[in-house]
């Protein structure tokens, strides 16, 4: 409980979405509800607002879930070209899932391929980034689009066969 101010009628409290029918068996008790907004935050060093942008951390938070069990494929240029491993780097920071992830996904991003051609920007990497914000527990596979039309539609094969739930790219 919390000071009221003038009104001592009231109490707060957290109580998720999901859980607010169960007032409903106190009609006489209860009048009404309204929310409370909590501070955000994200996970992981980078804080991007690709998860306050979509509203995952309210759907996250008020309906307790996670991205667990979901699997998303994400096709873009590359995900680990740059010199220095800043993959591993992601993962140890918490912007990425993987062994060290300080934040209890251990489940590695699956790399199916990575761009075989040299170094490119890893958009790929800033996109996972931007999953594994929205949902930190969903397992991630990355696989390039910029290597022909034909490899990008094998791509899309890819990430079907191996039953991704959703599937984004940044190709165009």
């Amino acid at each position: 409980l919390v000071n009221k101010g003038p009104n001592q009628m009231g109490v707060s409290g957290k109580f998720t979405i999901a859980n607010l029918p169960k007032f409903d068996i106190l009609p006489d008790l209860i009048d009404y509800c309204r929310p409370i907004f909590p501070p955000i935050s994200n996970i992981g060093v980078t804080t991007t607002n690709g998860d306050i942008a979509i509203h995952s951390d309210f759907v996250r938070n008020g309906y307790n879930v996670s991205g667990q069990g979901v699997k998303v494929g994400v096709i873009s240029d590359s995900y680990n070209t740059i010199p220095g491993d800043p993959a591993n780097t992601d993962v140890v920071n918490g912007d990425l899932p993987g062994v060290g992830n300080p934040y209890a996904n251990t489940t590695p991003v699956e790399v199916l391929q990575d761009y075989p051609f040299g170094r490119r920007t890893d958009e790929g990497r800033a996109m996972l980034q931007l999953v594994h914000d929205s949902a930190p527990k969903a397992q991630l596979v990355f696989r390039p689009g910029f290597i022909s039309a034909g490899d990008f539609a094998q791509g899309i094969r890819q990430c079907q066969q191996n039953n991704y739930n959703l599937i984004v790219d940044d190709v165009q």
